[in-house]
């Protein structure tokens, strides 16, 4: 019967992803967790509008204002350190999501843990769609992929493990790889759609694939494709 005060922090409101995320997270704390254990859960959600100092700020009024827990989308895997020690000294415990802090920092303190995806995996599994296909990417059958990466926030460590073993995936299968581009689309459509758009005009038909980090980029990419 106990309350319990939560904070959660995102990096950004305007995120599609991170809003079906933390729409669906406050409901499962204030309705199937409430339910579960008999606790009440005040959820308050604040938008970091993508400002690291902004959402640090955050962080501190919510110690001020004494939540029982923390729960973190960073906007820099690199400010991981310094939440931690922040929530450290007033003893408030902290749940990372989505953005996965090193394990240097994991270390830090044992009331702290990161709930997300292995990007690793992520990267090697879109690899492997492309290794799935039956020219395994390669269209113009010159034995090499020709590929431009979109890539997210590069602060992020999402963005350099899905970066690396996508293209990972392929070599390791012993092919050819040849980068055309590689530039960060920050998360964002329009950017996925701009970047992939103008590397159709730069390189127009020796394009052979397209790696995006997240879903909508990608779905940029896949607009940029159909117009082209």
């Amino acid at each position: 019967g106990k309350e319990i005060k939560v904070g959660i922090c995102i990096y950004k409101f305007d995120d599609n992803f991170m809003t079906l995320y933390r729409q669906e997270l406050q409901r499962y704390i204030e309705n199937d967790l409430a339910v579960s254990t008999g606790n009440t859960y005040k959820v308050t959600v604040m938008d970091g509008k993508n400002d690291q100092a902004e959402q640090t700020n955050q962080i501190n009024n919510f110690i001020t204002e004494g939540v029982d827990v923390l729960i973190v989308n960073l906007v820099q895997s690199t400010a991981a350190a310094s939440v931690i020690d922040i929530c450290k000294n007033a003893d408030i415990p902290v749940v990372f999501i989505n953005r996965e802090p090193t394990s240097d920092d994991l270390a830090l303190w044992d009331k702290i843990t990161y709930v997300g995806a292995d990007a690793r995996q992520s990267g090697t599994m879109q690899g492997e769609i492309v290794l799935g296909l039956e020219n395994k990417g390669d269209i113009n059958g010159d034995g090499t992929v020709n590929y431009v990466m979109v890539q997210g926030d590069m602060e992020n460590v999402d963005a350099q493990y899905r970066t690396e073993f996508s293209v990972k995936a392929l070599t390791d299968a012993g092919l050819e790889v040849n980068k055309l581009v590689e530039q960060r689309g920050d998360w964002d459509q329009a950017k996925g759609q701009e970047i992939t758009a103008a590397a159709l005009t730069q390189y127009e038909n020796d394009v052979e694939v397209v790696f995006c980090n997240n879903d909508s980029m990608a779905l940029g990419a896949y607009q940029a494709i159909e117009a082209a």
